[in-house]
């Protein structure tokens, strides 16, 4: 990929996406006990083939939306998250300008994601395994510490900062 390719995409990042962090709750019915956060870029446009550039470049995907006036043009939105993100991250960030304080933000968050399970440390139930003798073991059911949900959480806050208009 050339640089100015690449120079070209992160100043439509820049201009007309959105870096960020999207934090999900805790589904009960994921049995999830701490609330997810996923690292999110975003760019909408009405330019198809911008849009379309970029997805085939740098991947994700992308999708139309129906306009929002009744004689308005189609709306074309591209996607990426969390693992692709980040890549797409890594390879924008030294041409990035306007957004480069949230990329970094994201980027911590992607770092410290990569270490999620040594973070598994607060107990919150058990299990009972049956095993070939008939007897059954119980193994404690873990989820993520408060520690690091607080981690993730002031990354998630410092994003929505760095995202307000005027900032």
């Amino acid at each position: 990929m050339k640089d100015t390719d690449v120079a070209y995409l992160a100043g439509l990042v820049d201009g007309e996406g959105y870096i960020g962090i999207k934090k999900s709750p805790a589904y009960k019915c994921q049995d999830r006990k701490t609330p997810g956060y996923h690292a999110r870029i975003q760019v909408r446009m009405v330019d198809e083939p911008a849009i379309r550039f970029l997805a085939d470049t740098l991947g994700g995907w992308y999708y139309k939306e129906k306009p929002n006036a009744s004689k308005g043009r189609p709306l074309f939105c591209y996607q990426a998250s969390d693992k692709r993100a980040e890549a797409i991250l890594r390879t924008l960030y030294p041409f990035l300008r306007v957004k480069r304080a949230v990329a970094k933000k994201v980027l911590s968050l992607r770092r410290l994601q990569k270490h999620c399970r040594r973070h598994q440390t607060k107990v919150v139930g058990t299990r009972e395994f049956p095993n070939a003798y008939g007897t059954s073991r119980r193994i404690a059911n873990r989820c993520l510490s408060d520690q690091y949900v607080g981690w993730c959480d002031r990354l998630y806050g410092d994003c929505k900062r760095l995202n307000k208009p005027g900032v």
